[in-house]
């Protein structure tokens, strides 16, 4: 291929050869011709393929959302020496290089082997499949260069960001029993001790700790550890709407944080988590425990993409089939699903513990001109009259300001 020197040479090579039998002028005839010469001659030189071997590789090809990765680019030369060889490493849009280089020059010797080392930022969780590098060789006089794409595509998955929740209750009242059960280390009956509290008008006054009550004249409760179990589903929507706004900030990103945040919340505590996702198509993955499990779920929601306008209705022949009583969470704004209205009704009617999470970020959207203050104003009162729904079912329901920490918005919601 021809570089911009060589289109200009040959340029004016040209106009030369052209324009000098209209003055008569021998000398610029005979430069154009020589200039023309030197350009033909040179398209023969040194621009055929090498043989350049290419691998990559990573210090871990899985991480969680704004890690850095480092990345080792080895290219191996099993033919003739290159002069100048240029060499870009593909990379997706979403991944960007924080230290060092994916573009790199170097020279290389035959069977000469040179590692080019850079770091990237995994801004946004996703299965990323880096592209084939692409090498440039240069001739001599870098008028023309010979370019191809060398097979080395590897995956790298960005799993979302987990975000710690400590000292929130969003468990079940009715618990499911399993033979064998451990303790979890949170309150609840079981013939452990874990601590006292102060009486509250309802406790069972079996569980009054008399010998305090005797030394303070303080009406003191026993708490124990609970010895059970609880299953909860976790219910995410991506349809295609909720991937509205930019690419790292929009309502089904935060989503899938919130999600991860809270199944790792509750598989810590020894339950049992599920989760469905609902969109295009719906997909279940059955309760389970375990950190297999949690990279399980977690692997899903690196890979779910906003697609899809199925309602909220759609899961509801998964849920009747999952154990009364249990926690269901609801990650969505519920917006454009004429759907969920029936079937909120149908999950808090079946006894289901409910909670709605729904991700907003108008505000962002509206500070960065995405949408006009007219369209936030209406979806904003939109969301609250959806929330109010919510909670007019019994249900726990909140707007979730993603840029405020998670487990600070269930204890409010929870109080």
């Amino acid at each position: 291929m021809w570089t911009r020197k060589a289109v200009v040479y040959v340029g004016l090579g040209t106009i030369l050869v052209l324009f000098a039998p209209f003055i008569n002028n021998l000398q610029l005839f005979l430069l154009g011709t020589t200039i023309l010469g030197f350009v033909a001659v040179h398209s023969l030189v040194n621009t055929r393929p090498i043989d350049v071997k290419i691998t990559r590789s990573f210090d871990s090809d899985q991480v969680f959302e704004n890690s850095n990765v480092s990345i080792d680019l080895i290219v191996q030369n099993k033919g003739r020496s290159v002069g100048f060889l240029e060499i870009y490493d593909n990379l997706p849009s979403e991944i960007e290089v924080n230290n060092g280089s994916n573009h790199t020059i170097i020279r290389l010797h035959k069977d000469e082997l040179v590692i080019n080392k850079y770091n990237v930022n995994c801004r946004l969780r996703g299965q990323y499949r880096l592209g084939n590098p692409r090498l440039r060789i240069y001739n001599p006089s870098f008028l023309f260069f010979y370019e191809s794409d060398i097979q080395s595509k590897s995956s790298l998955v960005v799993l979302p960001q987990i975000e710690q929740i400590e000292g929130v209750d969003l468990s079940t009242d009715f618990p499911k029993m399993y033979q064998g059960a451990l303790p979890i280390r949170r309150i609840g009956t079981s013939g452990e001790f874990y601590g006292i509290r102060e009486y509250f008008p309802g406790d069972d006054f079996k569980n009054i700790n008399w010998r305090v009550f005797g030394r303070t004249r303080k009406l003191m409760v026993n708490q124990f550890e609970r010895e059970d179990i609880s299953d909860l589903m976790l219910v995410l929507d991506a349809r295609e709407i909720s991937g509205t706004g930019t690419i790292l900030r929009n309502p089904l990103n935060y989503s899938c944080r919130g999600a991860a945040a809270l199944t790792s919340f509750f598989l810590r505590s020894r339950n049992r988590v599920g989760l469905t996702i609902y969109g295009e198509t719906v997909n279940v993955i059955p309760p389970d425990t375990g950190e297999r499990h949690l990279y399980r779920i977690l692997t899903a929601l690196a890979e779910v993409k906003a697609a899809g306008s199925l309602g909220l209705h759609t899961v509801l022949g998964d849920l009747r089939n999952f154990t009364p009583r249990s926690p269901v969470m609801v990650i969505s704004t519920l917006e454009s699903d004429p759907t969920s209205t029936t079937a909120l009704r149908e999950i808090t009617a079946r006894g289901f513990k409910l909670t709605v999470i729904a991700p907003d970020t108008l505000d962002y959207d509206r500070d960065s001109r995405i949408i006009s203050p007219t369209v936030y104003f209406t979806a904003s009162a939109s969301l609250d009259n959806k929330i109010t729904e919510v909670r007019s079912l019994g249900a726990r329901a909140m707007r979730w300001n993603p840029d405020t920490v998670l487990s600070t918005s269930l204890a409010e919601v929870i109080r």
